[in-house]
């Protein structure tokens, strides 16, 4: 087997021709073994699939012995006997954060007046992770440019020399593989290269020692442009270069599938327009994991799509979009380590309890809403003295309460209530009394491995048990174990940062709850869910593309405020820039189009309502558009132009008016637009709670005065059978509704305590009360 490239389009022909080049390599013995290096691991499972399903119909030599693992696990797999790295432990990036900071206090240089900003530190972070990529002699070439150029290769080769003794990184395994490639340590089985797209410099030389030991094919892919010509990878010429091999021709672009444009008013609209479209494909017998649906690179964008898929019942798989810090585990620390900084203030500690089910070690599961209303009722801002004085106080108000009542008249019921809210006083004050030694503990311990363990104490006494979990979903679970995980590495950082401040501890944790909590679905059941920036290797029959406007796809790639475009180009470092971010989005887009085997549907948004703003064609689409239509389009012209491959959908109504509902509510509000009073009738007769939203809107539109615009004369209520106070009437008076919710809903808001040295208006309200009350009973006694 010699090293050579394979070009082939995208979708079905380069799904075809992995499967030719598995079933040479295996040389006729189905039990030959084969490993196929893949972008990554959702992109092998796909791709199992569907050759497993092809080699039943097709004469091959099938799948058995054929490995799909990304460059980094052959790289890992490779360098797990060299005696370079086996001593030392794999880095992560908690352990890079804590050098950083480290560094950063011991030789701040130009950094100096910020150097102890977390996002300094992130930012310094990230910036040695793409200068581990880059050749010495580039980097003395970026350290000549002088300024904070300098100063920032000095942090990052200090941050290598310190972290190197201990810790070996994903750039170091990829080199010593190399090596142990070169010098024939290892045997390899036939290798095949499976759409590349971009190699870092580690990445470039593991596969140029691939391609040395003759054991490599590479299959590359090529997009069909709009204008009939072929999008070449725009890594390809890199690629030939490491491979020592020329660059093949390419082979005659390919015919596009029919194409469908549709211009929608903003976003949602846009994404229920896909919906829409993929249930008519279902429909049609096009089976969901046939389907792909491309969004921009954005949390918004995929956590929207992946709201609407669910509310629809269909079927996908993405990555998941939801952080450890957005699960219950998470929230409860980043709520729970930040009470410290202004001494357990009562609006925190309140906001803490409503998000998350805490547990009192004592008295199980803590009554947040009635504690809340204690603390306020006591009249708690912050401080443990003024949790413990001021609930100490209110306690001791409460039982002096519960003995007038029961001592002048004579209610037990109320004198009861009162003695049962002062007892839960006391175990409110005696909880944040616990909770406070407890996060004294923490910030006044000096070490990772010892505020590690009382983290994992505070977990285990305020979330409960386990079975105080019961109830907890699978992903849920999944996060309390992974902040377990999370703690242990941790822990491992004394020697890196010895006695880190409250902060740095504060900030390593919280930096790490940002990762992402797992998967959504099972890979390959459903509709295919992914982001422009993984499109490349998509074989569909149905590829729908939203969100094609300007900013949003192309994505518009942040600036690096430590290495610009301009410094990495004048050192030579071989670092992308943000023009060629661009040009590998362009080709990716267009490598979904070219991975649809039966029709492709492309999505506008107009507007968008989050921002209020227009929002133009994107430049990916205008191209699109020209090559249908012969010319580009107006913005204001869209709702003219008529085309059978263009829809323009002028609004939501207009969309339930002539499209097919995809989720119960739409069908209901399709069915009242479509058909008018008739069908809202019968609405009317199924629904109660339209029945009475209807209600509402007709009686308020009339003139006459109804209960819907306060006229209670007709209405049976408790409270008005007995005498009303002059308050309450004015009330009713002045706001029919306030009236409505204070007294027969019994929604009164809670007077939010604050820090003052004078008397509020209701106290001294309340004060004079008393006083006249007193004069006034002593005078007729």
């Amino acid at each position: 087997m010699t090293t050579k490239i394979l070009r082939t389009r995208y979708g079905r022909p380069a799904t075809a021709a992995l499967a030719d080049v598995i079933d040479d390599a295996k040389g006729g013995d189905p039990l030959t073994p084969v490993t196929v290096i893949v972008s990554d691991h959702s992109l092998g499972v796909a791709l199992r699939r569907r050759l497993a399903a092809t080699s039943v119909t097709n004469d091959t030599t099938g799948l058995a012995a054929v490995d799909f693992v990304t460059l980094l696990d052959l790289a890992r797999g490779i360098s797990a006997g060299s005696p370079h790295i086996a001593a030392r432990r794999a880095v992560s990036d908690a352990v890079v954060l804590a050098a950083t900071r480290r560094l950063l206090a011991e030789r701040p240089g130009v950094f100096g007046p910020v150097a102890d900003h977390p996002s300094v530190e992130r930012t310094v972070m990230a910036a040695h992770r793409n200068l581990r990529e880059v050749h010495p002699d580039a980097l003395d070439r970026l350290s000549d440019i002088g300024g904070s150029l300098s100063d920032l290769v000095g942090l990052h080769r200090a941050l290598v020399e310190r972290l190197q003794p201990t810790f070996h990184d994903e750039h170091e395994r990829a080199v010593v593989a190399a090596a142990r490639i070169a010098d024939g340590s290892v045997d390899l089985p036939p290798i095949v290269l499976y759409l590349p797209g971009t190699l870092v410099a580690s990445e470039r030389r593991l596969v140029g020692a691939l391609a040395t030991a003759g054991r490599l094919t590479a299959v590359v892919g090529d997009a069909d442009g709009p204008d009939g010509s072929v999008s070449a990878d725009p890594d390809l010429a890199a690629l030939t270069e490491t491979l020592g091999v020329e660059v093949p021709k390419a082979g005659p672009a390919g015919s596009r599938v029919p194409c469908l444009v549709a211009s929608t008013p903003e976003q949602d609209e846009a994404v229920r327009y896909a919906i829409r479209r993929i249930m008519e494909a279902a429909r049609a017998g096009t089976p969901l994991d046939r389907m792909a649906l491309v969004h921009p690179s954005t949390t918004d964008d995929a956590r929207l799509i992946q709201e609407r898929l669910a509310a629809a019942g269909i079927g996908f798989h993405t990555s998941g979009v939801h952080r450890l810090d957005e699960a219950i585990v998470g929230r409860f620390l980043i709520g729970l380590l930040n009470l410290p900084d202004r001494g357990i203030r009562r609006t925190e500690l309140d906001a803490l309890m409503a998000d998350v089910p805490l547990w009192d070690p004592d008295h199980d599961l803590v009554p947040a809403r009635a504690w809340g209303r204690l603390a306020a009722q006591a009249g708690v801002v912050g401080g443990i003295d003024d949790w413990t004085d001021r609930l100490a106080r209110l306690a001791a108000e409460l039982d002096a309460e519960a003995v007038a009542e029961l001592n002048d008249e004579g209610r037990t019921w109320l004198a009861d209530r009162l003695s049962a809210e002062a007892t839960r006083t006391r175990e409110l004050a005696a909880f944040v009394k616990r909770l406070d030694g407890s996060l004294q503990d923490l910030t006044e311990d000096g070490s990772w491995a010892g505020r590690c363990s009382r983290v994992r104490d505070l977990l285990r006494h305020y979330l409960g048990g386990t079975t105080a979990h019961d109830g907890w979903s699978t992903d849920e679970l999944l996060a309390l174990d992974e902040v377990g995980a999370i703690l242990d590495a941790l822990s491992e950082l004394n020697n890196i940062e010895p006695r880190p401040p409250y902060r740095s501890f504060r900030g390593a944790l919280a930096a790490e709850l940002r990762r992402p909590l797992g998967r959504v679905g099972r890979t390959g059941i459903g509709v295919q869910v992914t982001s422009i920036d993984r499109a490349v290797g998509l074989d569909a029959d149905l590829v729908v593309v939203v969100g094609l406007a300007e900013g949003s796809m192309p994505t518009r790639p942040p600036a690096d405020p430590l290495l610009s475009d301009g410094h990495r180009t004048a050192a030579r470092t071989g670092l992308p820039t943000r023009h060629e971010h661009a040009a590998r989005q362009h080709h990716a887009f267009l490598a979904a189009l070219t991975g649809a085997a039966e029709r492709i549907v492309l999505v506008q948004p107009r507007g968008d309502l989050r921002r209020s703003g227009d929002r133009p064609m994107s430049r990916l689409l205008l191209a699109e558009f020209e090559a249908l239509a012969g010319h580009r389009p107006e913005s204001d012209d869209l709702d003219l132009f008529t085309a059978p491959w263009f829809d323009h959908v002028a609004s939501f109504t207009d969309a339930l008016n002539r499209d097919d509902p995809a989720t119960a509510q739409e069908y209901d509000l399709a069915t009242a637009v479509r058909s008018g009073r008739p069908a809202v009738d019968r609405l009317r007769g199924d629904d109660l709670v339209i029945d009475r939203g209807i209600e509402l809107l007709n009686r308020r539109a009339d003139r006459d005065f109804t209960r819907f615009d306060g006229n209670l004369s007709g209405v049976i209520l408790p409270i008005l059978d007995g005498e009303l106070s002059a308050t309450r009437l004015e009330k009713w008076v002045d706001c029919p509704f306030a009236f409505f919710a204070e007294y027969v809903l019994g929604v009164r808001p809670i007077e939010e305590p604050s820090e003052r040295t004078d008397l509020s208006p209701l106290i001294r309200g309340s004060i004079v009360h008393r006083v006249l009350d007193r004069l006034v009973t002593d005078g007729l006694a």
